[in-house]
């Protein structure tokens, strides 16, 4: 027996193994395995679309779609026409009209080529100068907003219609809220 170990621990020391010890070509396999992993994680780790849930994810010439933070680009849907309301003979903004202005702002300033014309309505209530005067108020509040948030004031036009252009023409309450608002239209000077 004793010749039995002295041989093995001979075996060891040479090109050949003992068999109760394990191969060397198994630790070195064993020990390659984890340097492969940092490449898998490196690989899975490239940039790719950035994933959001609010415009404010995403860089400033950037909108968040679908979770995506999408570059702004000329003609986009979510740069087109929009409409703020407002209370009766008010012109102040709703907390819910600035996150929609934020979002116009943020294309405005993105791309300068776009331009807005605002156009401030209100109820059939109230006397011809009266409604000018409050849609001219109201057409103001969102050109004042835009302006604060950075947006060139050359990219803003306003216009007031009063009670002229109407979206609804029944005389209630919710007809008359359709129609005390801020329209705004875009369009690119390309």
């Amino acid at each position: 027996m004793k010749n039995g170990i002295l041989l093995c621990a001979t075996m060891a020391l040479g090109t050949l193994a003992c068999a109760h010890e394990p191969k060397k070509t198994e630790r070195t396999v064993e020990a390659a395995q984890p340097a492969t992993q940092p490449r898998t994680l490196a690989i899975a780790q490239l940039p790719g679309p950035r994933t959001c849930s609010s415009d404010s994810d995403c860089s400033d010439k950037q909108l968040c779609i679908r979770t995506q933070c999408v570059d702004i680009t000329a003609n986009m849907d979510e740069c087109g026409m929009m409409r703020v309301h407002f209370e009766f003979n008010e012109a102040n903004l709703a907390v819910d009209d600035t996150v929609k202005l934020q979002r116009m702002g943020r294309c405005l300033k993105a791309d300068h080529a776009l331009h807005v014309t605002i156009e401030g309505n209100a109820d059939e209530r109230g006397t011809d100068d009266w409604n000018l005067a409050l849609g001219d108020k109201r057409a103001s509040a969102v050109e004042g907003y835009l302006e604060r948030l950075g947006v060139s004031g050359g990219q803003l036009k306003k216009a007031t219609f009063g009670e002229d252009h109407p979206l609804c023409t029944q005389h209630n309450e919710e007809c008359w809220a359709k129609n005390r608002r801020a329209a705004l239209k875009t369009k690119s000077s390309r």
